[in-house]
């Protein structure tokens, strides 16, 4: 197995999480979908400079041809996995806490490897559905709210928004092969149009704010560089294995949720925890198992 470009998704996983605490202690004064918009103009602003930046150095890749189907994969990523699942999961942020928040991003790791083995043709043992069990376990449990039921607090529509990021990794996974800045930037820039442009349509304008600011900063480092590193994993480990070493994001995320958010630890989060970890070493075995 590639160790340098398993370095580049735990690196990648890690900057992705912790967008989670950080946006909690920020959204407040946004729109959820405003929100996503300035996250992906801060990734598009980053990946962006970038891209021209390398322009004419000897780092620039040597261009591959994007072919039709490449176009219709980089168009499905871009509308699930970066117009729908940030959108969804701010929402979601908006109703849940950061620590529950950040743990329940695993379940794009199991979505991934499901989704692999199910529609692209990926391998999958019986780990990879006791991993999907464990998981399930564990977001209902951070889904629950004593006396209020289930899926009162968002946390439906950040597992919905995880499936939306696990088709994504398998669309990026057939364009891997291109440009990963490149195609950071493109996607990047038709999701931050999208949702500025959707958010201006049903709020109107805001007000300019230092905020913002920090806001496109976080969208620079959790949704720019990381999804470049992201891309150059894929591209050496295939989409489910890539996905597994990124789940290392969420438990970063949850630590820093606590003392940043000012959040308990309560039992619900050390089982769904433990739930969690024990899923993502499941899926570990997995793949190591395919290998």
């Amino acid at each position: 197995m590639d160790k340098g470009a398993v370095l580049l998704v735990l690196v990648a996983g890690t900057m992705f999480g912790l967008c989670v605490p950080f946006s909690k202690a920020l959204i407040g004064g946004f729109d959820p979908i405003m929100m996503a918009g300035l996250l992906y103009a801060g990734a598009t602003l980053g990946t962006g400079t970038w891209f021209l930046l390398r322009r004419g150095t000897s780092v620039r890749p040597v261009p591959a041809r994007m072919e039709r189907s490449d176009v219709l994969y980089l168009m499905g990523s871009t509308v699930f996995g970066a117009i729908a699942a940030p959108i969804l999961l701010m929402v979601g942020l908006k109703w849940t806490a950061g620590s529950d928040a950040s743990l329940l991003l695993n379940l794009e790791g199991v979505a991934t490897a499901v989704i692999a083995v199910m529609f692209f043709r990926d391998r999958g043992g019986h780990r990879l559905w006791l991993a999907l069990a464990a998981m399930t376990v564990a977001s209902t449990i951070l889904s629950y709210e004593p006396g209020g039921g289930f899926g009162g607090n968002g946390a439906a529509l950040i597992v919905i928004s995880m499936v939306c990021w696990g088709i994504d990794n398998n669309f990026m996974q057939k364009v891997s092969h291109l440009d990963p800045v490149k195609l950071s930037t493109i996607r990047s820039g038709i999701a931050a149009a999208f949702s500025l442009s959707l958010a201006l349509v049903l709020y109107g304008g805001m007000e300019l704010t230092v905020t913002i600011s920090y806001v496109m900063l976080i969208g620079a480092i959790s949704y720019g560089l990381s999804n470049v590193l992201f891309f150059l994993g894929l591209r050496h480990l295939g989409s489910s294995r890539t996905s597994t070493f990124f789940s290392v994001g969420p438990y970063a995320a949850a630590m820093a949720a606590i003392p940043l958010l000012g959040e308990a630890v309560t039992v619900q989060l050390v089982v769904a925890g433990a739930l969690m970890a024990a899923g993502t070493l499941l899926l570990t075995r997995e793949r190591a198992d395919s290998d």
